[in-house]
């Protein structure tokens, strides 16, 4: 059986809202993002506005998707269908008797909450939109236009035509604590002896993921695959990474010969992974809104995002 969860992640400027199980339920002293059960025909968006106006005592006026996700119990199946909500009525109070907290998002890796909510982190730390640089880019016309990337970017360092030097030396002189969150792809380089810990990103091809068991190095914050179907996501979970990038959605030049899955086979093939994940094929950072309402985390894209 599969209970779905209308879950709200309330965010106050950098702060997010966690309450705290109470004595007598399952996991009871952790903590979670708050929320609770749909009950028959009710929608989830429903949903979402009675628990959070029962549990916190407020009303629910600006949300939009976040993540969907599925964990397995040893009892139960929840379809965590999880919403930010970032504009309401009242203040939050903890109504049932549960203890509340404000953290700042960073903070909530460290905060005991339970297992199923822990990619939630992941979907609120990512950014919303990932640009692969395209492989034939020029390493002076990337160093030009960085200043003008956006800071809330995740942006892949796609460049097979550099050496190990080039590539360790552009990573370098790119990075910056307060810039753009940087993706990389050659973890072969020791990148601890440069950069504190968690300061780049580890992106795996679908090519390497066959028989890859993904430890987290230091300098890695998070760990994402590529993947164009099932047996490639099932070697992404296998693997242990944190989340995925999909595609194509649409047609796209760079890979002609692959069909497009369009968004109701995209979420289909994302929707049991328990992940955030990234659409890509031949999107634009316009079609966010398109794709948080398949359920995606953000979009990702080549030559559309630096057109």
């Amino acid at each position: 059986m599969t209970l779905h969860i209308a879950v709200g992640v309330l965010r106050r400027g950098r702060q997010v809202l966690i309450s705290q199980r109470r004595a007598g339920k399952p996991g009871a002293g952790q903590w979670e993002f708050p929320g609770g059960k749909c009950e028959p025909g009710e929608s989830v968006q429903a949903a979402l506005r009675r628990e959070l106006a029962e549990e916190l005592g407020i009303e629910v006026r600006r949300r939009r998707p976040l993540i969907r996700l599925r964990h397995r119990y040893p009892d139960r199946e929840v379809l965590l269908d999880t919403w930010l909500v970032d504009d309401w009525g009242g203040e939050p109070v903890g109504r049932e008797g549960q203890a509340i907290r404000w953290l700042d998002v960073p903070e909530l890796s460290g905060a005991g909450l339970l297992e199923a909510d822990r990619p939630i982190v992941a979907a609120l730390e990512l950014p919303s939109r990932y640009a692969f640089t395209p492989p034939d880019m020029r390493i002076e016309a990337l160093k030009m236009r960085w200043p003008a990337i956006p800071d809330d970017w995740l942006v892949r360092l796609r460049l097979p035509s550099l050496d190990d030097a080039q590539y360790r030396a552009l990573v370098l002189a790119l990075w910056r604590p307060d810039g753009p969150m940087l993706a990389v792809d050659r973890p072969g380089l020791d990148w601890d002896a440069d950069l504190p810990a968690g300061a780049l990103v580890w992106h795996l091809p679908h090519r390497d993921l066959p028989g890859c068991a993904v430890s987290r190095p230091a300098w890695a914050r998070w760990r994402i695959a590529s993947c164009h179907g099932e047996a490639e996501r099932d070697a992404a979970l296998a693997a242990g990474v944190d989340a995925l990038v999909v595609g194509s959605v649409r047609p796209t030049p760079s890979h002609p010969s692959r069909a497009p899955m369009r968004w109701p086979r995209w979420r289909a093939l994302i929707d049991p992974a328990g992940l955030p994940a990234y659409a890509i094929g031949g999107l634009v950072p316009a079609d966010l809104d398109a794709a948080r309402c398949a359920g995606a985390t953000g979009v990702a894209g080549i030559r559309g995002f630096w057109n």
